[in-house]
């Protein structure tokens, strides 16, 4: 298969491949097909749940998926990857959230649950529009976890001080994505290319810190206009930003459509 793949593009969603509101533009949507249709693989690579971005990947024909910043793998509909936090790293997460009135999501390939329904996680999910989760605090008992989401009044440093063997990070005033520690976007990415043992060119797009992971992993990091300053420093080239085709004019800038 490797020898019919010219290249693999990985695509952040939020800020990325998405538009302010969320959704893809029509012409980047068409633009990925012609990605597609070109003989390279696009690849969404999010912080988001697996079943949160089926619709996103049917709208633009992706078939390979890395999720959960890494927790989770699909390469051409098959799964690669599944890994999972302990539940009792889950239950001392919770409890020290709950010290300080924060609130937490568990999310799997599956589904969400958080623990708490409260105005500071209505706001969360209001604004990356996504429905309000089931609220479940004792979810992690009964279900695998990939990912735990820290929604926080103060999204600062003191969960790593507390919990060494996991990933902390930050990607919004109120928002830490965790995973285990040495899991990230750029290690799923370098696990996948060494499982499917693929030898081509490797593009990322992206535009925040945990993207950061992914311009390391591949030999183009390509910034949106939008993105932080610590993205766009790490980039290989800095493009448009997502609601001014960024991705369609970082895609012609290394001739991919």
């Amino acid at each position: 298969m490797a020898d019919k793949i010219n290249s693999l593009v990985f695509f952040d969603l939020d800020g990325t491949l998405l538009s302010s509101n969320s959704t893809v533009l029509p012409e980047v949507s068409a633009a990925v097909r012609s990605l597609k249709a070109n003989g390279n693989i696009p690849i969404v690579c999010t912080g988001r749940a697996a079943f949160e971005v089926r619709e996103i990947m049917a709208e633009c024909e992706i078939d390979s998926l890395i999720a959960t910043n890494g927790q989770y793998v699909e390469f051409n509909g098959q799964v690669k990857f599944n890994r999972t936090i302990p539940s009792l790293l889950c239950q001392q997460v919770l409890t020290y959230a709950n010290s300080r009135d924060d609130i937490i999501g568990f999310y799997n390939y599956e589904q969400i649950a958080i623990s708490e329904d409260q105005p500071l996680s209505r706001h969360f999910y209001q604004n990356i529009a996504s429905s309000f989760p089931q609220v479940a605090p004792d979810f992690y008992l009964t279900n695998p976890v990939n990912q735990i989401l820290v929604i926080a009044h103060c999204a600062d440093q003191q969960y790593s001080d507390h919990f060494p063997e996991l990933n902390f990070m930050i990607t919004g005033p109120n928002s830490i994505d965790t995973v285990l520690k040495g899991n990230s976007k750029g290690k799923g990415i370098s696990d996948l290319i060494k499982s499917e043992n693929l030898h081509v060119p490797t593009y990322a797009f992206g535009d925040g810190n945990n993207d950061l992971s992914m311009f390391e992993a591949v030999d183009y990091g390509i910034a949106m206009g939008n993105g932080n300053d610590a993205i766009k420093n790490s980039a290989t080239y800095v493009t448009d930003t997502n609601d001014k085709l960024g991705i369609i004019k970082g895609l012609q800038k290394y001739d991919l459509i």
